[in-house]
């Protein structure tokens, strides 16, 4: 099977090319695994070789496999979140496209090329309400009909789907693969690698991170939290958050790679790329490894749509009893 071009996971690549070539393709398939490792990427190539008139499929040349990739195939259908980043139900007089009652509606229709492939992209995105309605598509779906979800957490998807569907986990990307994508897209040498030391393993966070106004917006915001810590005085938060630039989710994604890494960096004795501005280190581990903790905390909270910005001062209050413990007075946090 065709997989030129992409990256990493052989192990599920080849795991998928022996099911298409013994024709053992299940109808409904689970990939998880971290944002921005090419699990999408991945799902429309397979499918893509369903449709393929060439060889090796997919060939990628063919009018079919040119329609996959252009998102035209009449019977190829991608469902990915909207701008909020979710995938809504959809009300049942207005099925606004790409909605979870869309697409069941789109695939009760009869396929034109004699099979439907289907991905959506964000199955943990979807409510619980979206997922029972889209659960008997998935309990029974029509015998033409391939179906890849793909899911970051696991735990977010309904336990119900998750058992009528083969799971295939995905692992994060070597940072030397996200480098060499990264330099595929021309991007500066010094940009990509202290973009790649912070994007754990996806290529999407390390093209965010390459992002002048992103990253400056980022940092700053870091570079705050983190002053505060080391001189145990109160953050001056910034009004324009990047999370107007991105998700809640994908900034606390971004954070909670950046403060892990220089944790483990700093535990390891590892050293740190030069572009890395020395504003972002926090000088007591005890103390960052306590903020990942709240970090993780606030993304949990997201599920809740908790407002970020009230959140992350709520929980940055916790660390005022670390300062009492330690003697050192308290640490005020005036968000």
């Amino acid at each position: 099977m065709n997989f030129s071009g992409i990256y990493g996971h052989d192990i599920q690549r080849g795991r998928l090319e022996t099911l298409f070539r013994r024709g053992t393709v299940p109808q409904t398939m689970l990939f998880t695994g971290m944002t921005g490792t090419g699990k999408f990427r991945v799902a429309e190539r397979f499918l893509m070789a369903f449709f393929c008139e060439g060889k090796p499929a997919p060939c990628l040349d063919c009018a079919p496999c040119r329609q996959v990739q252009k998102d035209i195939h009449p019977d190829f259908i991608a469902v990915r979140p909207n701008e909020r980043g979710i995938i809504p139900v959809g009300s049942e007089e207005k099925k606004e496209r790409g909605s979870v009652r869309w697409l069941i509606e789109r695939l009760s229709m009869k396929p034109v090329s004699g099979a439907t492939a289907v991905i959506v992209d964000g199955i943990d995105r979807v409510t619980e309400e979206g997922q029972n309605a889209l659960l008997k598509t998935i309990e029974e779906p029509a015998h033409t009909t391939k179906m890849i979800l793909i899911a970051e957490a696991k735990s977010r998807v309904l336990p119900t789907i998750v058992s009528r569907s083969i799971e295939i986990p995905f692992n994060p990307l070597p940072d030397g693969h996200v480098l060499k994508i990264l330099e595929a897209a021309n991007i500066d040498p010094d940009i990509r690698r202290l973009s790649a030391f912070f994007a754990g393993g996806s290529a999407s966070r390390a093209f965010q991170l390459s992002d002048v106004a992103f990253r400056e917006k980022l940092f700053a915001l870091c570079a705050d939290i983190s002053g505060a810590l080391n001189r145990r005085q109160a953050p001056l938060i910034p009004g324009d958050l990047p999370g107007k630039l991105v998700s809640p989710d994908v900034l606390l994604d971004l954070m909670l790679v950046i403060y892990s890494k220089l944790l483990q960096s700093g535990l390891r004795g590892e050293e740190l790329p030069g572009e890395l501005p020395r504003e972002l280190l926090v000088e007591d581990i005890d103390l960052e490894a306590r903020l990942i903790k709240i970090l993780l905390a606030l993304k949990r909270g997201q599920s809740h749509n908790l407002n970020f910005r009230i959140a992350l001062k709520g929980l940055l209050y916790s660390l005022y009893f670390e300062g009492e413990r330690a003697h050192q007075g308290p640490l005020v946090f005036d968000i």
